[in-house]
């Protein structure tokens, strides 16, 4: 996996350059379905109607549109911004009649959505929390999606630096400071949900390593025996998807 230095999300040359593009060429469009999935299930578990969504940092535009074809969002618009050119330039490939992608700075506009998705995004600002600060009444509902470096067995690995060094990521949470990163900054928890990493393995069979094999046992046993707080706080290996007004 190429390297990439950490950066703040708006403006950087790291998104706005050719530096992740050259990372990750499909801008993590492989999981956009699996990502997708995941939104529609906490949406549709919690009653939630979404007319208007905007997807925050979108990237090449997979996660909305395979929302979309999701039955709950058939008759939704969508828009998904992005400060990246080389990343809308791919998404504008998808655009159809409800669906557009816009290059540009979300927070220099002043439109309102119905739900809003910050997908694996504000780990890579710098100031995260002026940035959720600044979110709050853009949306009735927001969907985020935050990966979880923290873990024990992630700290012994080292994951953190590592996620620093391939992903850009600035900042690192586990289950426990991601919540509470949403709180402080105005948001109403109304439902949390983990994305495991071993969901995608089917989409990345390069993770089937004889480490990962073991990790993931391990990680069953611990959810069966004490729950899946704990099976994340202590092995990792997981992202959590939450639904916040």
């Amino acid at each position: 996996m190429a390297n990439v230095r950490g950066a703040e999300l708006m403006p950087s040359d790291l998104y706005t350059g050719k530096g992740y593009a050259e990372a990750y060429p499909g801008w993590h469009d492989e999981d956009a379905g699996g990502k997708a999935a995941k939104i529609a299930k906490i949406v549709r578990a919690n009653n939630v109607t979404c007319q208007k969504i905007v997807d925050i940092g979108c990237g090449t535009g997979g996660v909305l549109n395979a929302l979309l074809r999701h039955d709950i969002f058939r008759d939704s618009t969508a828009v998904g911004y992005d400060i990246a050119p080389y990343a809308i330039n791919a998404a504008k490939q998808r655009e159809r009649e409800n669906l557009s992608f816009l290059c540009g700075d979300f927070l220099q506009t002043n439109e309102s959505y119905d739900c809003l998705l910050c997908i694996d995004v504000f780990e890579h600002i710098e100031d995260y929390m002026g940035f959720l600060r600044r979110l709050r009444g853009r949306s009735k509902y927001y969907v985020f999606h935050i990966p979880l470096d923290i873990s024990v067995l992630g700290l012994l690995r080292g994951i953190p630096l590592q996620r620093r060094k391939q992903a850009g990521h600035l900042h690192y949470f586990d289950q426990a400071t991601a919540l509470a990163t949403l709180r402080d900054t105005g948001f109403e928890i109304i439902d949390s949900q983990y994305t495991r990493m071993e969901d995608f393995l089917d989409i990345h069979p390069e993770w089937r390593t004889a480490k990962s094999t073991l990790a993931n046992a391990a990680r069953r046993i611990v959810r069966t025996v004490a729950g899946e707080d704990l099976s994340v706080h202590v092995l990792g290996g997981a992202s959590l998807m939450v639904l916040t007004s």
